[in-house]
């Protein structure tokens, strides 16, 4: 589902945009994108908030064994919350 996208955009183009001007950077931590990339994404989006020092983060699939058989995935991948967690030295 890609309602989290639609919401963002909208968010977006209401609330952000017309007051700052800002670039955004996105990073696809859905399960399918995190599988695609060996989760490389999660890493990506974990360093780019060091960098930036910001980050918004919508909702995302830790997958169990039933996941991983649903979206046929490469491995039961870690929980994204938690790598960035470490990434960022809370975890």
């Amino acid at each position: 589902c890609f309602i989290y996208r639609i919401i963002w955009d909208l968010i977006k183009e209401k609330l952000i945009f017309p007051y700052v001007d800002l670039d955004i950077h996105f990073f696809d931590l859905g399960i399918e994108n995190r599988d695609a990339t060996n989760d490389q994404v999660t890493i990506d989006a974990a360093q780019a908030t060091l960098k930036y020092n910001v980050a918004v983060k919508c909702a995302t699939i830790t997958p169990d064994e039933a996941r991983v058989e649903e979206f046929k995935l490469k491995k039961m991948w870690k929980s994204p919350n938690g790598t960035i967690r470490n990434i960022l030295g809370g975890g």
